[in-house]
């Protein structure tokens, strides 16, 4: 009876300390140092998360406002012109490992979002987990996780009191209480334990897998509490030993050989030698090796190196001492450029100089009017020996002087340079007319032949087989070259020519219309006499063209239509046989 008195008892105790915790938080303590209007906290599971935090409203149309981070663990949100109360959601990563974490608060103040804040919020809810109750947030949603919030925190702190104890974190409200990403307390027992919420159940595991909970999310007061399977507390590490520090320009480089059960380090360091854990500045966190950046030129630092775990901080170690790499002289701004010319051409100045020892840049500045300088000259920036300016008016001169520049600043002006751009070349015009331009038939071709026309770079050749050839209704060569052979023509037909010359600007006018026909066709004697007469007179005997005309005068067998010239006959006569 009297260990059931002093468990009841315990029970009101822890009941009451974190509703009174609870209580105090939702009326803005905890807050360290929040603002009035400021929901924040420490997002960590152990060591500090890395990523963002996000926060909506329980208004009919949620808002939601997002930050990031601090390094720390540390965040804090305005929530000014919000309604309460809040959901909160952190999604980042931790020592290689995502995590998507949640909390709440009932107003402004704070709200740290670890594992257990995680499970109280879904718990609260009645959610499988606690990424449905953020994701389905409404003023409904919020309204029930406030209701059941109190009673949420005293069942699980209740529930978990002795791996709490071990910790030293039994009265620790995990959303409300002041929480450190230290590695110690409650962020200790995060180092060393493992919780998860899935599928409505909470499970608490020793870094061996061994359960020190299990229950559904409805009833974590009847969830199954292992005892003996909580973690020993871990001892303080020792101090660190096989520290070394090797000094730099502008930087230290500090390391150590690692300690066994340290969960982070601190460094401290100090210009004078002695330092000590009180007197040295100091570095939490810090990994091994670690560059210290940004310090003295030419100074000599000391270090110690401590070791931290859940328990505490080590002893220091061994001080050791670095001096950083003198300072090394500050370069000038180079010296003016010398030897600088400018030349002329068609629209643009070409202007160079030699280079200048340290300039790592240079500028050119230039007028229209002598006497130009960096204050009234246009400036263009970083150009390169030979620089080529483009895009000038002709027959103009500019004036220019050169600046050399480095990290240090720019030179003096060189001494000014000028030069005048040439005189505008004569816009091209229509080539003159083609003159000369004759024509010569042949067998199926003719020959078109003209004088070539100043400033013209190709010629087009129009033709017809009608008189009044013009460019508009005859069929055009383009490209023509003189002379110009069109074969494949019809014979016995004239056709009839123009000429004209083109270059950049267009084409000429036409040349005088020239026409030439090309020659008849052969007269195969043979074959005609077998085509037209052989039927009539028989097989072509020895005949005389003589002969053949009489026939023809006389009409015999119908000859004297035949019409063919002196020619034709004798040819005819010539192959009689």
């Amino acid at each position: 009876m009297t260990n059931l008195i002093k468990r009841a008892l315990a029970a009101i105790t822890v009941f009451s300390l974190a509703t009174v915790g609870l209580m105090l938080a939702g009326c803005g303590s905890g807050g360290g140092g929040l603002s009035s209007q400021t929901v924040g906290g420490t997002a960590a599971v152990g060591a500090p998360l890395s990523g963002q935090v996000s926060l909506k409203d329980s208004s009919n149309a949620p808002q939601t406002r997002t930050t990031v981070i601090a390094g720390d663990g540390t965040f804090a949100i305005d929530v000014t012109g919000l309604q309460a109360p809040f959901i909160l959601q952190a999604t980042g990563s931790a020592s290689g490992t995502s995590y998507k974490l949640h909390s709440f608060a009932e107003g402004t103040g704070t709200a740290n979002i670890n594992p257990l804040s995680d499970a109280i919020v879904a718990s609260a809810a009645g959610d499988a987990d606690a990424s449905k109750s953020y994701d389905n947030a409404d003023h409904d949603k919020l309204i029930k996780i406030k209701g059941n919030l109190a009673a949420t925190v005293d069942a699980l702190l209740n529930k978990l009191q002795l791996l709490l104890q071990k910790y030293n974190a039994q009265n620790t409200n995990p959303i409300t209480s002041r929480y450190i990403a230290n590695h110690m307390d409650l962020d200790g027992m995060f180092d060393n334990v493992k919780i998860t919420v899935a599928n409505g159940v909470l499970s608490i595991l020793n870094n061996n897998g061994g359960v020190i909970y299990s229950g559904n999310l409805t009833d974590i007061a009847n969830g199954n509490f292992y005892p003996g399977n909580i973690p020993s507390t871990p001892t303080a590490p020792v101090a660190p030993t096989g520290v070394a520090a090797v000094g730099g320009a502008g930087q230290v480089t500090v390391s150590w050989t690692a300690v066994s059960n340290a969960t982070s380090y601190n460094v401290y360091y100090a210009t004078t030698s002695g330092v000590t854990t009180a007197s040295g500045t100091k570095i939490a966190n810090a990994t091994t090796p670690y560059v210290q950046s940004g310090l003295s030129a030419g100074t000599t630092y000391y270090y110690l190196v401590t070791a931290v775990n859940s328990t505490g901080e080590s002893v220091a170690s061994t001080q050791v001492s670095a001096t950083t790499s003198a300072a090394v002289a500050t370069p000038a701004a180079p010296v003016a450029p010398t030897g600088v010319t400018a030349t002329g051409g068609t629209k643009q100045v070409t202007i160079s100089w030699p280079a200048v020892s340290g300039a790592t840049s240079y500028n050119i500045y230039y007028a229209t009017a002598s006497g130009v300088t960096t204050a009234n000259g246009t400036k263009i920036s970083n150009a390169t020996s030979p620089a080529v300016q483009t895009g000038l008016s002709d027959s103009t001169t500019y004036y220019y002087v050169v600046t050399a520049v480095n990290s240090v600043g720019e030179s003096a002006a060189s001494v000014q340079i000028a030069a005048t751009t040439l005189a505008a070349v004569p816009a091209p015009t229509v080539p003159a007319v083609p003159t000369g331009v004759t024509a010569t038939g042949g067998a199926n071709q003719v020959t078109v032949s003209w004088s070539t026309v100043s400033g013209a770079t190709s010629y087009n050749l129009y033709y017809s087989t009608t008189s009044g050839v013009t460019t508009a209704n005859s069929t055009k060569i383009a490209g023509a070259t003189t002379p110009y052979v069109q074969t494949g023509l019809t014979a016995g037909t004239t056709y009839y020519y123009i000429v004209t010359a083109v270059n950049s600007t267009g084409e000429s006018a036409a040349s005088a219309q020239i026409s030439a026909a090309t020659s008849a066709p052969a007269f195969d004697a043979l074959a005609y006499y077998n085509s037209v007469c052989l039927g009539c007179h028989g097989s072509l005997g020895v005949r005389t063209a003589a002969q053949i005309q009489t026939a023809i005068t006389a009409n015999r067998g119908g000859m004297g239509s035949l019409g063919l010239t002196a020619a034709q006959i004798a040819a005819i006569a010539a192959v009689s046989y």
